[in-house]
């Protein structure tokens, strides 16, 4: 069986920024989120992908609940 891990790609939208920032390989999402608040705590909302296929997953706004995974 395979491991579920760096199953997503985020496109991380900043407050009074023009340009998104993007990671490649997100393994856990509400991981990720906390990492967002400390390093980036402009940050307003994220766009998740399926990192293999490319494919839109799902947006998540800052303040509002973040799953560990999409399932």
């Amino acid at each position: 069986m395979l491991k579920k891990k760096n199953d997503y790609s985020v496109i991380v939208f900043l407050e009074n920024e023009t340009k998104p920032k993007k990671w490649e390989y997100v393994h856990k999402l509400n991981g990720f989120s906390l990492h967002l608040s400390k390093k980036h705590p402009n940050w307003l909302y994220m766009n998740v992908y399926n990192r293999r296929s490319g494919q839109f997953m799902k947006r998540f706004y800052k303040g509002n609940f973040i799953p560990e995974r999409i399932s």
